[in-house]
């Protein structure tokens, strides 16, 4: 920094590392946002796989706990079967239901503007997929968003994972039937948020889980698409290697109601899996919406605690520079209110962060997001993310004692420290606002 000293009135020259920093976090920012440039591709492209990107779990959206279980007696299970449906493959071609008989096949639910899991999903069904090339299996997502995903865009979606269009089906259609099917067939959760709870990319609530059918159209398993144990096991079960865990068995009472079967089948009919799978000692009953929707629920404020959190490092960078200059300029005073009003939002900031990850802990079960992976941006953005958090330890110790000693008029050892505190500070606070716009407007967690 540069000041008159109060001593002898000698001019002090700026700091050579922090005007270096200044100019690397410039730079910094100009590369990243030319490596989002070259990962949403062309113009024609950029809002598709943006959003195929900007996908955060909404975790107040996704069910991810297992089924509660409840033992009667004396009732029936059996698995359930896929009502009739009819929707919109990304090439354009009509799918149904029938379409889909003579093979086990497996579904999941996402929609490509998603801002949490839905990247984080795709991926895990695209490993699925890969792992089973060689098996007789079909692999299908569905998204609930079908104003938006339309054919075009499930294509492009697709694309980028990389799916094979004779093993992995993307379909839309009309919202209400999608789901019906969802809601009556699978018996997961699925609703469009409303008012103030309607974010971008958390426009919808609906399950991690991938629906295992069986060849017949009975539905005979579930699984989590977070939980890579899952995945594995769920490999497994398609390659023949190993039976259906009960975990993950997807049994119903038999005379559970389907309002979506269509009236013309006959419901006493029943397929030959379905009859094996019938036991009369046990039944799982789905757990009730609302009660599902509570559990591992974070509130709307705790998930807005991002935004903010960016916002007071955008804020903290802004004053730091204001603070700089007001320095070299020689207006002291101004100086150290700046600085102060700096360190403030830094210690608010603090104060969010830890409420956010104690809080995100508290209601998911889990305290951060995890950067998909995609490509070279998340090597990049853990190349980021690794210096923020070792400077960020630092930030606090040498700011409080950077700003005694300015306090104390210890100029010398003020400008001496400072001119180590300052880059940091500053290289944390730009940083932090990277970080949040890679994680949750590029890129999604799961």
């Amino acid at each position: 920094m540069t000041s008159e000293d109060a001593d002898s009135g000698e001019q002090i020259r700026p700091s050579k590392v922090m005007s270096r920093t200044i100019s690397g976090i410039l730079w910094l920012i100009v590369a990243v946002s030319l490596l989002v440039v070259m990962q949403t591709g062309p113009a024609t492209n950029k809002l598709a796989e943006k959003e195929v990107s900007s996908g955060p779990t909404q975790v107040n959206q996704f069910v991810k706990s297992k089924p509660f279980v409840i033992e009667q007696k004396g009732v029936k299970l059996a698995p359930r079967k896929v009502a009739d449906f009819s929707l919109t493959e990304r090439s354009g071609k009509t799918i149904t239901n029938k379409d889909l008989l003579g093979k086990p096949w497996c579904v999941n639910f996402i929609f490509t503007s998603c801002a949490m899991t839905c990247p984080a999903n795709t991926k895990s069904m695209m490993e699925l997929s890969h792992a089973c090339k060689d098996l007789d299996v079909e692999f299908v997502t569905i998204t609930v968003d079908p104003e938006r995903d339309t054919p075009e865009r499930l294509k492009q979606y697709a694309e980028i994972y990389q799916a094979d269009p004779k093993k992995w089906l993307f379909l839309t259609g009309k919202q209400q039937e999608i789901f019906d099917l969802i809601r009556n067939s699978f018996l997961q959760i699925v609703e469009e948020r409303k008012g103030k709870s309607r974010l971008f990319g958390m426009e919808f609530a609906h399950s991690d889980r991938v629906m295992q059918i069986d060849a017949n159209g009975m539905v005979v398993g579930q699984y989590l698409l977070t939980d890579p144990k899952e995945m594995v096991i769920l490999r497994r079960v398609l390659e023949g290697k190993m039976e259906i865990p009960e975990e993950n068995r997807f049994l119903v009472p038999e005379n559970l109601p389907n309002p979506s079967i269509s009236k013309n089948e006959n419901p006493e009919e029943k397929s030959e899996a379905e009859e094996k799978t019938t036991s009369d000692e046990t039944t799982v009953t789905p757990v009730d919406k609302k009660t599902e929707d509570k559990k591992n629920v974070a509130p709307d404020w705790l998930l807005r605690l991002p935004a903010l959190n960016a916002i007071l490092n955008g804020c903290a960078l802004i004053l730091l520079l204001v603070g700089y200059r007001l320095i070299r300029q020689g207006n002291r005073e101004a100086h150290k209110k700046t600085m102060l009003l700096a360190f403030a939002v830094s210690v608010a900031f603090l104060g969010s962060y830890l409420t956010y990850h104690w809080g995100l802990h508290h209601y998911t079960g889990t305290s951060s997001r995890k950067f998909p992976e995609i490509g070279f941006l998340r090597q990049v953005y853990l190349s980021i993310l690794f210096s923020h958090i070792i400077l960020a330890a630092l930030v606090p110790f040498l700011s409080v004692i950077t700003i005694y000693l300015g306090l104390k008029g210890k100029w010398k050892k003020h400008r001496t420290l400072a001119q180590v505190t300052f880059p940091i500070w500053l290289y944390v606070s730009a940083t932090g606002v990277i970080i949040y716009v890679m994680l949750y407007h590029i890129a999604g967690v799961g």
